[in-house]
């Protein structure tokens, strides 16, 4: 039977899950306190979060078989935003873009069309360079980022004992990412400067 987590709620959680299991009440606390930041994910794959509650159900959903078939899963709130960031994704993927444009920017992207579109391949061409240049944990610690975790959370997920922790670990592995692409691509990326550092 599918009840809604609380009266007001926004999604429903099927309670037993879709192999019959009792869904476990962490997984639905969890749910509920990443609503908002689940709704954010969804907006930015798919410009819009008119598919967000499904999506939460169908990760929830899943975690419960897992968990169910596993056992725990740890830091189920990350758990349950990477499910919900992958499924958007493939949902994006299915789907032509559709692109809203101000006014104000039609005459501007009217007078060079070749040179944003060329800068965008180049950009997303640095992207996978990047990524392809991290290691694993490197890797995972940069799609948290981009899903705007911020370090506390990271640290959480991926086994550092602080943010500070972290934080560093992760520009080393930026550093040396982009001293790879350097050696072996030839692409020469401006370096984000270190705290502290002066402008």
């Amino acid at each position: 039977m599918m009840r809604p987590v609380h009266a007001k709620s926004p999604f429903w959680v099927r309670n037993p899950d879709s192999l019959g299991n009792h869904v476990p009440t962490d997984l639905v606390d969890a749910a509920e306190r990443i609503w908002e930041r689940a709704r954010l994910v969804v907006i930015r794959y798919l410009a819009d979060d008119t598919e967000a509650a499904e999506i939460l159900e169908r990760a929830v959903d899943a975690a419960s078989r897992a968990q169910n078939g596993n056992g725990a899963i740890s830091h189920i709130d990350a758990y349950l935003l990477k499910s919900i960031a992958r499924e958007s994704i493939r949902r994006s993927r299915t789907r032509p873009a559709l692109i809203s444009i101000p006014d104000a920017d039609l005459e501007r992207l009217a007078s060079s069309p070749h040179d944003d579109r060329e800068r965008q391949l180049d950009d997303h061409k640095l992207m996978m360079l990047l990524r392809a240049s991290l290691d694993s944990k490197g890797r995972e610690m940069l799609e948290y980022r981009l899903l705007e975790f911020d370090w506390n959370a990271i640290a959480s997920a991926v086994g550092y004992k602080s943010a500070h922790s972290a934080e560093v670990q992760f520009r080393k592995k930026l550093d040396q990412a982009l001293a790879r692409m350097e050696i072996h691509h030839g692409v020469k990326v401006n370096r984000p400067m270190k705290r502290g550092a002066n402008a």
